[in-house]
């Protein structure tokens, strides 16, 4: 493909992303209804823009189950391993790696907005997790939740008094996640094992499988729309 038809097809698919981008914004703001609405007051083929949407709620999918939170499960195993390494000759180490790891395992479990309307979270793996590991799959996704990546307060349960402020919390400790370990390895693992069978089950397994409905789209999909006017 020569050079200039390449750089106008590429100028002609990111002018249909920013137009995606423009409509979920409008419709959020409640400016607009529907693609039919925003197509008709933008002057844009309505079926081109449906399948540039449809598309880019595919590719949200695909990046997440695929990349994401593969990424954000295998960092969780990365640093238990490092803190199995560490633990007894650094003492400084041992929860800096474990909130690490508590953050990423938790967050594919919780709501990632994708860029149209959906949420993406891992919510089908969950229901998979094996009964005996579902308690610490919840207290690292609570934990996460209130203590890690929020300051609830709770879990801490604080007294002031005359010497200043005392934390009695329970099970938040080193001792507690260093009992955890164990398990908290072996459910990334399964986990890690979970995502894998579902992604090849939905199909989520190369990018030409996964956009094998989008092979040939409508020459109008792929005529430059021209980039959206300023909201």
């Amino acid at each position: 493909m020569e050079f200039e038809t390449l750089k106008k097809e590429q100028r002609a698919k990111g002018n249909w992303r920013a137009h995606i981008a423009n409509y979920v914004k409008l419709k959020k703001q409640k400016k607009v209804n529907d693609p039919e609405q925003y197509c008709k007051s933008k002057g844009l083929n309505c079926e081109a823009f449906q399948l540039w949407l449809r598309y880019i709620e595919k590719e949200d999918k695909y990046v997440f189950y695929r990349s994401f939170a593969t990424e954000n499960l295998e960092r969780a195993k990365r640093s238990i391993e490092l803190l199995k390494n560490y633990m007894d000759r650094d003492t400084k180490l041992r929860m800096p790696l474990m909130r690490d790891a508590i953050v990423a395992y938790a967050a594919p479990f919780r709501k990632s907005k994708s860029r149209t309307f959906t949420t993406l979270n891992l919510k089908e793996i969950e229901n998979f997790i094996p009964a005996s590991l579902q308690k610490t799959h919840k207290k690292i996704c609570d934990d996460r939740d209130t203590i890690v990546a929020h300051c609830d307060l709770g879990p801490r349960n604080p007294r002031a008094g005359l010497f200043g402020i005392s934390i009695r919390m329970a099970g938040y400790y080193w001792e507690d996640y260093k009992a955890l370990l164990p398990e908290f390895e072996k459910l990334i693992l399964i986990v890690l094992e979970k995502l894998h069978q579902y992604n090849i089950q939905e199909g989520l397994t190369t990018t030409e499988a996964t956009f094998q409905d989008f092979s040939n789209p409508p020459t109008g999909a792929l005529e430059d729309p021209g980039p959206p006017s300023m909201e």
